[in-house]
């Protein structure tokens, strides 16, 4: 089967590992969002490199979930930078540096995240890890708002949310500003994705597009967003 039929035919089940993953994850509806249009991207990337490499040595949806997987790693990577255990994890041992990342890079609790490490430590062991997790505190997560609020949004602002990850109204104008950059048709799109919410085919299929061509201009605008805000001195981490 050519590639690109092979894309199309399993998108429910691409969908369904998206899904699956985001879940496993614990990313935000938004972040969800955002990791299926990525997964999709790359699937599609130099003539769907990704699915020319299957050579049925498994199942396509083992396959599948192996990259998908991956996909999520580096997504987290691209979000928070990537992982490195504390010294006083690494001191305590291998499950508590499973334990600091689930906690702070991932954002579980610590009953969530105790019932997910792969051995059962033992009393005294588990006394340690527990006084050792006491301290940890989760990353801020990102948050999402609309294009339409930028202009308005600031460090004042009621919602704790916004208030938390947009500290003062730099970061906030910073990314107006970049927005009202681009060209008309591509502010456009952007306002669809990201403000309304629609998802990559839907605009495709309602403003005449190709969707693979979509997927590829809507990861280039974003690239470009970046270097722009870069360009105005708003260090990743700051947004």
């Amino acid at each position: 089967m050519p590639p690109e039929q092979l894309f199309v035919t399993n998108l429910p089940t691409i969908e369904s590992l998206v899904q699956m993953v985001a879940r496993q994850q614990r990313m935000t509806w938004a972040e969800g969002e955002e990791f299926a249009s990525i997964v999709r991207l790359r699937l599609i990337e130099n003539d769907y490199a990704i699915l020319r490499k299957f050579r049925g040595g498994s199942s396509l949806r083992t396959y599948l979930t192996v990259v998908i997987a991956r996909q999520a790693l580096d997504y987290r990577d691209a979000c928070w930078g990537r992982w490195r255990p504390s010294r006083a994890a690494r001191r305590l041992g291998r499950t508590a540096v499973t334990l600091e990342r689930l906690m702070v890079r991932d954002g579980f609790t610590l009953e969530e995240a105790w019932r997910t490490l792969p051995d059962a430590p033992g009393k005294e062991d588990a006394e340690r890890l527990r006084t050792f997790a006491a301290g940890l505190q989760p990353r801020l997560r990102r948050h999402y708002v609309s294009i339409d609020d930028l202009d308005e949004c600031h460090a004042g602002s009621i919602d704790p949310d916004v208030d938390n990850i947009m500290r003062d109204h730099r970061v906030a104008a910073a990314l107006a500003g970049a927005l009202r950059t681009l060209p008309a048709a591509d502010s456009r799109l952007l306002r669809l994705r990201f403000a309304e919410g629609l998802s990559i085919s839907t605009i495709a299929r309602t403003e005449g597009l190709d969707q693979a061509s979509l997927y590829r201009r809507v990861a280039t605008l974003l690239r470009r967003l970046r270097r722009d805000l870069e360009a105005r001195g708003i260090e990743a981490q700051a947004h």
